[in-house]
């Protein structure tokens, strides 16, 4: 058994523990938590707090880092992407891949949704400490290619450890007919997972079949999906299609607005909002209306997105851009970042919270200021 003890222990579901000891066993299991030392701990300078849980990454997509351009926009983001998919050797993207996951690891992410279009990240996968959620995620806006799509996502689906699910990638990038064989697919408990909100142009795909996700299609030579234009905005067109899953998991929303959440807080049994501030960034050098949804919501959680529009896999660097941009308190943070994405991903049981019990991994933020300064503090996992 050791026993541990901080400056502070910050629980992630609870009030933080001043001078607070955590015993685990030998597995990192909770056996306690108390308020007073005994004298015999494991003592640090900073804060505990249970391993970070990365609600939403791409480690498939860790080839690409700092190989497209920052601030394009999503369009030319997405076709410099899907260039480099192409143009990479099968070997690079391995390496990348287990390079991405060693980083988490040593950022303190002890669990990770991940989303794949491809078998490249399950062997890696497998050989990591960290609890994955794999969203296999399927697109195709045509329906006439409905069919072949799906059977293909099945066969994937079939290769997938579990905790598993067939996920849409985005609002605007599946037909009716492709919604709905993911709708019916869907298990009550099972979280689903979509792209919401990332740009602008969904809103005027989706009201007036107009804008840069109408050009793109054009531009391929193909045509605008049938149910195309709605004249509703992106959630409320497609909501149907996600009502089924006990918990719903959206992400980046960084065009969300009140309605929006409104529509999701009414329609969702459960709904959380993941945040990928510096992919925003990357991307559109653009922030959520973070104010807007801490007010409107408690289930904001914390993702990465991928290395192809991030420069690293941190949790702690998405907490400090979120403290330098929006000034929420330390303590709010951290259960973003371990117990409600725990929760996003039904992991919660066991990870995102120091409580007896549970084996969440415990991290150390520290730095070695006179006050706590979330900017200059660094990360180390000690169990």
């Amino acid at each position: 058994m050791r026993r541990i003890t901080a400056d502070y222990i910050y629980t992630a579901n609870g009030s933080p523990i001043k001078n607070g000891v955590v015993s685990i066993d030998n597995q990192g299991t909770i056996l306690s938590v108390e308020a007073h030392r005994n004298g015999d701990e494991e003592k640090y300078r900073g804060i505990i707090c249970p391993g970070f849980v990365n609600a939403h990454c791409h480690t498939e997509l860790s080839f690409a880092k700092n190989k497209i351009a920052e601030n394009s926009g999503i369009d030319n983001f997405i076709s410099q992407l899907e260039q480099l998919k192409q143009t990479t050797s099968l070997l690079e993207k391995q390496e990348a891949v287990k390079m991405a996951i060693d980083e988490m690891q040593h950022e303190g992410i002890v669990a990770v949704g991940d989303i794949i279009n491809t078998a490249l990240s399950i062997e890696p996968k497998k050989e990591s400490n960290i609890d994955f959620y794999t969203f296999l995620e399927i697109y195709g806006s045509q329906a006439v290619m409905a069919e072949r799509i799906w059977y293909s996502a099945l066969e994937l689906w079939e290769q997938l450890p579990k905790p598993k699910n067939i996920v849409p990638h985005a609002t605007y990038s599946l037909s009716r007919t492709l919604f709905q064989k993911v709708r019916d697919f869907q298990e009550y408990f099972s979280t689903t997972t979509i792209h919401h909100l990332e740009s602008e142009g969904e809103i005027s795909f989706f009201k007036e079949g107009i804008g840069p996700m109408a050009d793109r299609l054009k531009s391929w030579g193909l045509d605008l999906p049938m149910h195309i234009p709605t004249h509703r905005r992106p959630l409320e067109s497609i909501g149907s299609f996600l009502a089924q899953n006990k918990k719903v998991l959206l992400v980046h929303n960084t065009f969300i607005e009140k309605q929006d959440i409104d529509f999701a807080n009414n329609n969702f049994e459960q709904v959380y909002y993941a945040l990928c501030v510096n992919a925003n960034l990357y991307i559109e050098r653009k922030l959520p209306p973070v104010e807007l949804l801490k007010q409107q919501s408690h289930t904001i959680c914390i993702g990465t997105d991928s290395l192809a529009s991030n420069k690293q896999l941190s949790i702690l660097a998405e907490m400090k851009t979120l403290d330098k941009y929006f000034a929420i308190p330390l303590e709010k943070l951290i259960r973003w970042a371990c117990y409600n994405g725990a929760c996003a991903l039904g992991m919660e049981s066991k990870l995102g919270s120091i409580e007896a019990g549970k084996k969440p991994g415990l991290i150390l933020l520290n730095n070695n200021n006179e006050t706590f300064d979330l900017q200059q503090t660094t990360v180390k996992v000690i169990a």
